[in-house]
């Protein structure tokens, strides 16, 4: 009853939250405007303090400098006094193109005898990194776009701009051009005005009264639980098992316990905790360096240069990680199930296939969506945040599509949580199996066949529709600097349930394979052995250099790979799967089994929804701008996935553990579904790895 009301308040509250409600208050902006005001406060106002938190000519521009930042927080803080008044800061960003004429710093207009007459765009021009600067320009927004944090629509208009951010301080009552214009109209400037900020110009909106309201209501069962619990356990002394599950559910203390509990579970295949744990790391440091883009990037060309170069291999490469996931969702599918169902027993119980599978998503999923949609608004502010805002707007509107696991066919334009797409497409995925399953759950021989024609299905697909786009590249950064390309790529292919469907069937086949030797194990011969094993790691190699963005394929190869590529990367990593449960996995079985994986794999789903909305959080309030380098990614994939953890955790005491015991108790008196695509967590615990997780 508590998991139901909570879901209808949750459900109702956002239904009322309108995509048109703003984020800033536009009338705040324009009620402080007054062209006598600003005009009094030009005359009288010390010109110093205004300057020194401003922004300066952007350096490096030949490198792929983006912009200047000022200094933010020294602007707002502003308050001079003056004779019946005080002239308050307000910070802008204006937008100015470098191909326009004239543009050039003075100290360099010195005659032609030095050859820097001209524009900026010009200089430019001369420099070795031209084409790179521009391309880097371009290419920063895509990716911007892809991650939900850009305007799709906006990219064919801005691919020939070369515009640099500089920010500028002066007194709230003034418009730039009332403060700046004389000056840019002397120098025969233009420019654009990007975004203005003020202190407290942040609206609270329905979303972050729900929100409130739905912490507020946590809150206060977790504390009356962990109270009940902790009374039960310490005064009256009585074992866990003992205590009333229901009121137990939210308790901190029963919930931190469990999580942290750790026992091996009968037929669990515990390589995969690993597999989990290695994967999720791989994608959070590939997000870290997409995600350093979004602010301002002293050295951009050097970023590009860099992620063009073979030398980055192991990070593009990490797209990758997302068909491991997907083909262990498809293993775990049919492990898990082909034991205890019939085919007449899964299609009178198929809602509760299907239902089980949505709810055990749903909780923390809908918490990410609530905060992504409302309070990470107030977490933090910074310089670049309004540019960073754009998916706070697209959860307001979409949230809907991102809970129904559509967004990747509705409005992947306009994605919420960018990185969400993955669930999208297992989530699809998954409401597909049961017409594979019903055959494997028959007999031995009609698994065969449904497993063949399944993975036959999938490969025709993929393979057809492939040959039909014709792309010239393997990856996203294999489509090189045609943004249009890019991002056709991304929306037609990249996140398309046909293209990704191979690793989930592979997975499938995996699955029964196991339970067949689980149930029927036999020695296997060595050389069969080696040969596996050569093989898997000449194909995983393979399928990591095909993502070198350095490598240049012919358009055979190319369709080849788009079509191949990511089943035959699943059947690697099957292999290590399959030795390890087997019993043939010696050093790597022991390894990826190692206890110190099992609490990163319970958390991964925690881990996998949160890191993103974090890594948002961290760029936009950053005030300096990022230099890139080797050294400094893992910087700030340390600061990203230390953060991430903390709130992981917090988000699987708090609100994952305590629904899925309600779940259980809601789901007990019927029919018991089963397992989704993770094996039973241990304890009693949620493992969230049911659902795993995308670059």
């Amino acid at each position: 009853m508590v998991r139901w009301v909570f879901m209808t308040l949750l459900i109702v509250g956002v239904l009322k939250v309108s995509s048109s409600e703003s984020l800033y208050d536009e009338n705040l902006y324009e009620s402080v405007l007054d062209n006598v005001t600003c005009q009094r406060h030009l005359e009288e106002m010390e010109y110093f303090q205004f300057f020194d938190a401003g922004g300066r000519i952007p350096q490096s521009i030949t490198l792929g400098g983006q912009g200047s930042l000022g200094n933010y927080q020294q602007c707002l803080s502003i308050a001079q006094r003056v004779p019946n008044d005080t002239i308050i800061g307000k910070y802008c960003m204006i937008g100015v193109s470098l191909q326009q004429n004239s543009l050039i710093p003075p100290a360099l207009n010195t005659g032609d005898n030095l050859g820097l007459n001209g524009t900026l765009f010009e200089l430019i021009k001369m420099s070795e990194n031209a084409t790179e600067v521009q391309n880097g320009f371009r290419l920063k927004r895509a990716i911007g776009a892809m991650m939900g944090q850009e305007n799709f629509r906006d990219m064919s208009t801005s691919q020939n701009s070369l515009e640099v951010k500089v920010a500028v301080c002066l007194p709230r009552s003034c418009t730039t051009k009332q403060a700046f214009g004389q000056y840019a109209d002397m120098l025969n400037v233009s420019y654009s005005d990007l975004y203005c900020r003020l202190p407290g110009d942040k609206l609270f909106s329905t979303a972050d009264y729900i929100a409130v309201i739905t912490i507020v209501i946590l809150g206060t069962l977790t504390a009356l639980s962990t109270i009940y619990d902790l009374y039960n356990v310490f005064l009256l002394v009585k074992a866990p098992a003992e205590s009333n599950k229901l009121l137990t559910s939210f308790s901190v203390f029963t919930n931190t316990r469990r999580l942290f509990t750790f026992s091996k579970t009968p037929g669990s295949i515990e390589c995969l905790d690993g597999l989990r744990s290695l994967s999720i790391l791989w994608v959070v440091i590939g997000h870290s360096f997409s995600n350093m883009f979004n602010g301002i990037t002293i050295n951009l060309v050097d970023a590009f240069v860099w992620a063009f170069s073979s030398k980055a291999t192991w990070l593009v490469s990490a797209v990758l990680a997302v068909d491991t996931f997907f083909m262990m969702s498809g293993l775990l599918v049919v492990y898990t199930t082909v034991k205890k169902m019939t085919p007449m027993s899964l299609m009178r119980n198929i809602h509760l296939f299907y239902l089980h599978r949505l709810l055990r998503m749903f909780p923390l999923l809908a918490a990410v969506v609530l905060y992504q949609s409302s309070l990470i608004q107030h977490s933090a502010d910074g310089p670049r945040w309004p540019a960073l805002a754009t998916s706070i707007q697209n959860c307001r509107h979409w949230w809907w599509s991102t809970l129904l696991h559509v967004q990747n066919y509705v409005n992947l334009t306009e994605i919420c949580l960018g990185h969400t797409w993955y669930l999208s497409v297992d989530t699809q995925l998954h409401l597909l199996s049961p017409l594979v399953l019903f055959w494997v759950l028959r007999s031995r021989r009609s698994a065969w066949i449904g497993l063949a024609s399944g993975l036959m299905a999938s490969i025709i697909c993929a393979t057809t529709y492939t040959y039909i786009k014709n792309y010239p590249g393997v990856s996203l950064l294999g489509m090189g600097f045609d943004i249009s390309l890019l991002l056709d790529y991304f929306k037609h292919y990249y996140v398309n349930t046909v293209t990704r469907s191979p690793p989930f069937v592979v997975g499938m086949v995996l699955g029964y394979l196991l339970h067949i030797w689980r149930e029927h194990p036999r020695r296997l011969p060595k050389w069969f052995l080696a040969a596996g094993w050569a093989a898997a790691f000449a194909l995983g190699t393979g399928m990591v250099y095909s993502n070198n963005p350095d490598a240049k394929f012919s358009q055979f190869w190319a369709n080849f790979l788009n079509s191949f590529m990511r089943g035959l990367w699943a059947v690697a990593v099957g292999w290590v799967v399959f030795a390890c449960a087997a019993g043939y996995g010696g050093p790597i079985n022991w390894f990826l089994s190692l206890t110190m994986w099992k609490f990163l794999a319970r958390i991964s789903y925690a881990l996998y929804l949160i890191h993103y909305p974090i890594q948002f959080i961290i760029r936009g309030q950053s005030d300096l701008p990022v230099m890139f380098s080797l050294r400094n990614l893992f910087y700030v994939f340390y600061t990203d996935i230390s953060l991430s953890l903390m709130v992981a955790t917090a988000l699987c005491v708090l609100v994952d553990a305590p629904f899925s015991t309600l779940q259980k108790i809601l789901l007990q008196e019927k029919s018991k579904p089963p397992p989704s695509n993770g094996h039973p967590p241990s304890n009693g615990v949620s493992s969230s790895t049911e659902v795993l997780v995308n670059n």
